[in-house]
């Protein structure tokens, strides 16, 4: 339950410890099991939903340190999916120069 608001006044030495960690699970290939899971909500199109999931967006919700270990994550693993063209027809969307 740490909030944005709280990462954003760590002092220098918190934020070092706090990449330490995260890139110990990196290194480690052990990532915490409650950083594992996540809250999908699906929210409701501007049409009559009758608990129809096809008419909803899913919103995934994160918490903030597992949230900046997807993003970084996220940004290494693109470079090297993109560079290599492992992925291919629509998949490759949320990449580097991709488009949806």
């Amino acid at each position: 339950m740490i909030t944005y608001e709280m990462l954003k006044h760590l002092g220098p030495a918190a934020n070092a410890l706090l990449l330490i960690l995260i890139c110990k699970c990196f290194a480690s290939a052990d990532i915490p099991n409650l950083w594992r899971q996540a809250m999908v909500f699906p929210i409701p199109k501007p049409h009559e939903w009758r608990c129809q999931l096809q008419i909803t967006h899913p919103i995934t919700l994160l918490e903030v340190i597992q949230k900046s270990f997807v993003k970084l994550f996220y940004n290494r693993l693109s470079s090297l999916l993109a560079a290599h063209n492992v992925l291919t027809g629509g998949n490759f969307a949320g990449l580097p120069r991709g488009t949806c």
